[in-house]
């Protein structure tokens, strides 16, 4: 069923998105409850190209807080599958609470070398063991999470060395095992009292931010062997003018020198310019750079995490894909909660895909917010 014709097509969409009189509109399932569980409202604040600043980061799939999700992801993930094969179902879990400490490393021109391995740390609660027919059956967390690690790291900083040094998930509590498992013959229950977001469409910059990365860890990355994963783009637009700050990692092993370091540089901000048709005076990168005291953003991974740099589930990319302060917001992390009954994961993707749908359909600047 589209949106259109589940709210009414015209009468809503006149009534409710171009009226200015109309306050709230409320909708009912009443199968469910007497309370409204819809409302649409107008809101001339959801069009951010209006305001005259705006700020928006994204962070690569090398940045540490990135791994850090693509490690909750790809454990849950890895866990899910096996429960689900070995046993029927999805079992209880969320592995959404990790950590990674960065390590030591000592990058050089034509080298370099790791001392000390960046550590994984991940705690959650999952169920550890099942009983069947008076048998229990063991599930293997730790080996399913070590191989959600390899390949992460694999793809992100083959180079690295990596541990997974601290692994402390418990089976969680009963009556919340309860709540997830008990849907025989009722509607699921929310396993949460929380709450997601999400909006349509993306403005400029948040597409351009989200753009530029993909760009640089793409199609660009292939023809460029010196540059890392660890690429953030932060974009601010003040009064119809948008800069980029680029802060991207370069494998020392692939540089002889600073002067091929420094053409690298150049080399990217052109590449960004001509794509994007921005001036190059608008680009900066890696800018933390100082020429005086031989300092620069070279790794022998190609990721930060190397030196000492942490990454933590929830810092990174919003369910949008980028950063953006004047979205609506919420602090609930996606990666590795249950997908199959944790509101804090799906309700933040139904809320993308329930915006895009309103977009898509009746070409509606909109917000979502989904309320367990």
């Amino acid at each position: 069923m589209s949106l259109a014709s589940l709210f009414d097509n015209k009468r809503v969409h006149e009534f409710c998105f171009e009226s200015k009189a109309l306050n709230e509109l409320s909708f009912t399932n009443h199968s469910m409850s007497t309370k409204p569980r819809l409302h649409l409202y107008p809101n001339d604040k959801v069009n951010v190209e209006v305001r005259p600043f705006e700020i928006v980061e994204r962070k690569g799939f090398g940045h540490p807080d990135s791994i850090t999700d693509a490690l909750g992801v790809l454990i849950s993930s890895n866990y899910s599958s096996y429960t689900l094969r070995e046993f029927g179902s999805i079992l209880h879990h969320n592995i959404d609470k990790i950590t990674i400490s960065g390590g030591v490393a000592k990058p050089e021109w034509g080298g370099g070398e790791i001392i000390e391995p960046i550590d994984v740390i991940f705690v959650g609660k999952a169920i550890r063991e099942v009983e069947i027919d008076g048998k229990r059956s063991l599930i293997p967390i730790y080996p399913l999470a070590e191989d959600a690690v390899h390949q992460v790291f694999q793809k992100v900083a083959p180079k690295s060395l990596v541990n997974l040094s601290t692994k402390e998930v418990k089976p969680g509590s009963h009556d919340l095992i309860t709540v997830v498992s008990d849907r025989v013959n009722s509607a699921p229950k929310a396993n949460d009292t929380s709450f997601a977001t999400s909006w349509a469409p993306l403005s400029k910059l948040e597409t351009l931010v989200l753009e530029v990365e993909r760009f640089l860890n793409g199609e660009y990355k292939k023809e460029t062997r010196a540059l890392g994963t660890d690429i953030k783009i932060m974009g601010r637009r003040f009064n119809g003018t948008i800069e980029l700050n680029i802060a991207a990692a370069f494998l020392s092993s692939e540089l002889n020198s600073k002067y091929e370091y420094f053409a690298e540089l150049d080399k990217l901000q052109v590449a960004v310019s001509e794509r994007f048709n921005i001036p190059q005076e608008q680009i900066f990168v890696n800018t933390a750079d100082d020429r005086e005291k031989d300092s620069y953003y070279i790794t022998v991974t190609g990721t930060s995490l190397e030196q000492g740099d942490d990454g933590q589930i929830g810092r990174g990319n919003r369910i949008r894909g980028v950063i953006a302060p004047y979205r609506p917001q919420t602090l609930e992390a996606t990666a590795g909660k249950n997908p199959n009954s944790h509101v804090g994961n799906f309700y933040n993707v139904w809320a993308s895909l329930i915006a895009d749908k309103i977009y898509d359909e009746l070409g509606v600047m909109n917000n979502v917010a989904l309320l367990s």
